[in-house]
């Protein structure tokens, strides 16, 4: 049985590989809270123990996960035919636990940004590889972005002193 041109299964896979990384987000957004290691033996045996898992983070993670797949689609020939869909893959449990940590704390953990900094610097050097346009788009898009960034905090520190 088929769903828009992909097998059911790859639709039931993509939801149950979504849960299982968005219990992975709700524990690592704990372990940003908690200003924990997130692959430490303490903090996974605090977390299964203490806390109740985040069902709406959860399925919300599944949902959006199937969402991507029925917009971008599976190509099985090759995996750079699947970049955008890798990309958004990748992007969305990053963005859910900045969401989380934020909501809680109200601070998003400089080593998160960072991870998202690198990830999105790669796959800026992957796109360019294809079309070297679209890449130097991307850099310049990742300059400005930070450069406003950098100018409110040096406003910022400016107006400290």
């Amino acid at each position: 049985m088929y769903f828009n041109d992909i097998h059911i299964l790859y639709y039931v896979g993509v939801l149950v590989f979504g849960g299982i990384i968005g219990q992975f987000i709700d524990y690592c957004s704990k372990c940003f809270i908690d200003e924990k290691k997130i692959f430490d033996k303490k903090s996974l045996k605090k977390y299964s123990k203490n806390n109740l898992p985040n069902y709406i983070l959860i399925f919300g993670i599944a949902i959006v996960y199937v969402g991507l797949l029925y917009k971008f689609g599976i190509d099985t020939t090759g995996l750079i035919k699947n970049i955008d869909l890798i990309k958004y893959i990748i992007l969305v449990p990053m963005l859910a636990c900045a969401f989380m940590v934020d909501l809680k704390i109200q601070i998003i953990p400089n080593r998160l940004t960072l991870l998202m900094f690198e990830i999105g610097l790669v796959f800026t050097f992957i796109y360019g590889f294809s079309n070297i346009n679209m890449s130097l788009d991307m850099l310049y898009g990742m300059l400005v972005g930070g450069g406003v960034f950098l100018a409110i905090t040096l406003i910022r520190r400016l107006n400290l002193r």
